[in-house]
């Protein structure tokens, strides 16, 4: 039938390594091909994501097309992407979780003093009322 695709004995691998086997045919894609990053990168997919410790010395728990996390300061953080972004006109979505003990009505923002979203970089500011806070949990996503 057109523009059906049955697949059999499908072999998964990570994003950093390994290969994507479809048998029985044995069709052989290395895990990071940029045909394979391009399909999974189309248009309105998500192009980045992170999760990671506002606390102490800054760690990622898991992450997608992140090279780093720098830590500014009490609540403030950059994240850069691995690839770049077409452009700075991508979709973000936040998340987290303040420490305990620190108040109620904690926000996730985008950085407001000057430091606006780049093709490679985006600079977050995590506050509860009108207070930069360190958060255990920050959690980022990126749409494009």
């Amino acid at each position: 039938m057109a523009g059906e695709l049955k697949l059999n004995n499908v072999s998964v691998a990570t994003e950093s390594g390994g290969t994507v086997t479809i048998a029985p045919n044995n069709i052989t894609f290395a895990a990071n091909h940029a045909g394979i990053k391009t399909a999974l990168n189309a248009s309105g997919s998500c192009r980045a994501w992170v999760n990671f410790n506002g606390t102490g010395t800054i760690a990622a728990r898991g992450s997608g097309n992140v090279s780093s996390l720098t830590d500014n300061g009490t609540g403030d953080y950059t994240i850069t992407f691995q690839t770049s972004m077409p452009d700075a006109n991508y979709n973000k979505s936040f998340g987290g979780t303040q420490k305990p003990g620190v108040g109620n009505n904690g926000v996730v923002v985008v950085y407001e003093s000057g430091a606006a979203p780049t093709a490679s970089q985006l600079r977050i500011l995590c506050t509860v009322g009108n207070s930069s806070q360190d958060f255990t949990y920050v959690d980022v996503a990126i749409f494009r």
